[in-house]
């Protein structure tokens, strides 16, 4: 695992496998998240619906934090603007405590039904739209061996590069999460992508942004 590098990806799957390691999940109420650190929407005030619950390890690199839980607004069907990463209604939060204890949260305007996680050996990106140029390729062929739900690895765009940039003015955040509506049927208009990123020059628990693009 010592020569993984930010270009190799983690496909994530439904865990089935007795033999691989649970590495996070898809709803149900998330591990760990008292009420006061539970996420309401800055726009409307509601608190938000839990979507996954990731933990670090070597198909992860969270910096100093050791899980990623991403929740989003679905309180009034998208006006809050949940797709923008920067609004205020949804929030990637990052624990430097892995704390598996369930706590009473606020009730939520939707539960998605928890779906434990696992993830494929490590895919190498690069390999893959080598094929581009090696063997002529179309690039859309390409990245659609990519488009799924993935750890790492580089970002499927549906509709132009959106990847938000440091506040610290250091250039792009990295890939963390790329989820799609095909393991879980989240609502993010059919078809849509959500993304996660992490800004490396901060070490906070703001550091991850969490936007989305419809299908």
């Amino acid at each position: 695992m010592s020569d993984i590098t930010p270009w190799h990806s983690f496909r994530l799957r439904k865990a089935k496998d007795p033999n691989r390691p649970v590495i996070g999940a898809y709803g149900g109420h998330p591990r760990g998240i008292r009420a006061h650190q539970w996420p309401r929407c800055s726009v409307c005030g509601a608190p938000m619906c839990h979507m996954a619950q990731l933990d670090a390890g070597p198909w992860l690199d969270l910096g100093p934090h050791s899980r990623l839980t991403v929740f989003i607004c679905h309180a009034t069907g998208g006006r809050c603007e949940d797709w923008d990463p920067w609004k205020g209604s949804n929030k990637a939060l990052l624990s430097r405590v892995r704390d598996d204890n369930l706590y009473d949260g606020p009730p939520t305007v939707r539960v998605y039904r928890r779906m434990p996680l696992m993830v494929d050996p490590p895919l190498d990106e690069r390999a893959v739209m080598a094929q581009v140029r090696t063997h002529g390729v179309p690039v859309k062929t390409a990245l659609e061996q990519l488009r799924h739900d993935k750890l790492g690895g580089g970002a499927v765009w549906l509709h132009g590069d959106d990847t938000p940039q440091s506040q610290a003015g250091q250039g792009p955040m990295r890939l963390l999460l790329q989820l799609t509506t095909d393991v879980v049927k989240f609502d993010i208009t059919t078809g849509g992508m959500g993304y996660v990123f992490i800004d490396p020059y901060d070490a906070s628990e703001n550091a991850a942004r969490f936007l989305w693009q419809g299908g």
